[in-house]
């Protein structure tokens, strides 16, 4: 009879911690998600394999993984006949329900960005910033950071030649930008210039 009061309450105390203890199914859930659905591409480490035009994606914002993800299950991206990553990216989005897409989204943000991802730093020139400015602050911010409330993308983190395939892809119809893109108007030299200035800035530049 005496051990009664004391079971009960380690039975309390049981209870208790499982309540307050998070499940290591949630703690896990995000790098599940990017293990099943990702790493094949994008490796372990983020840094994506260039030859499967799969880009390094860590330290991307959440928001905006989650908002590409979206896209891409929307049909949104990777719409075009001629989009093969497109395509798969949409496979693989599809099959995501709204709490792996969060969760992915910041196991992918906690990844260490890729810092040799400017190959194109000779290109950075005296009209560099004057051209980025003219081109792209105005959406994208001072830094590269992009506009989380307008869902505009940081530019930051991301690899020079994967910035000059999506300005093809925009160019070409693949990929929806905006209207007017005076961007077309910019030769290839203009453009590496841009890029090299983009890919120059910190990957996560001051708040």
């Amino acid at each position: 009879m005496r051990l009664f009061p004391i079971i009960s309450i380690l039975s309390l105390l049981c209870v208790s911690s499982l309540i307050g203890a998070p499940s290591s199914s949630s703690e896990d859930l995000g790098f599940a998600v990017f293990r099943d659905r990702c790493m094949a591409c994008h490796l372990q480490s983020g840094m994506g394999i260039k030859e499967m035009n799969a880009p390094s994606i860590a330290g991307l914002p959440c928001w905006h993984v989650s908002d590409q993800l979206r896209k891409f299950r929307r049909d949104q991206r990777g719409f075009h006949a001629d989009d093969a990553p497109g395509h798969l990216m949409q496979a693989k989005a599809i099959a995501l329900d709204e709490k792996s897409i969060a969760f992915v989204g910041r196991h992918i943000e906690s990844l260490t960005p890729n810092e040799g991802r400017n190959t194109l730093a000779e290109k950075v020139s005296k009209t560099s910033n004057s051209l980025y400015r003219k081109q792209c602050q105005d959406c994208h911010g001072e830094h590269g950071e992009g506009d989380r409330p307008n869902r505009v993308p940081p530019l930051t983190s991301q690899q020079d030649w994967y910035l000059l395939k999506q300005i093809e892809n925009f160019q070409t119809g693949k990929r929806i930008h905006f209207e007017n893109d005076s961007s077309n108007e910019l030769d290839e030299e203009q453009l590496q210039s841009i890029v090299a200035w983009i890919c120059s800035l910190p990957a996560r530049p001051p708040e």
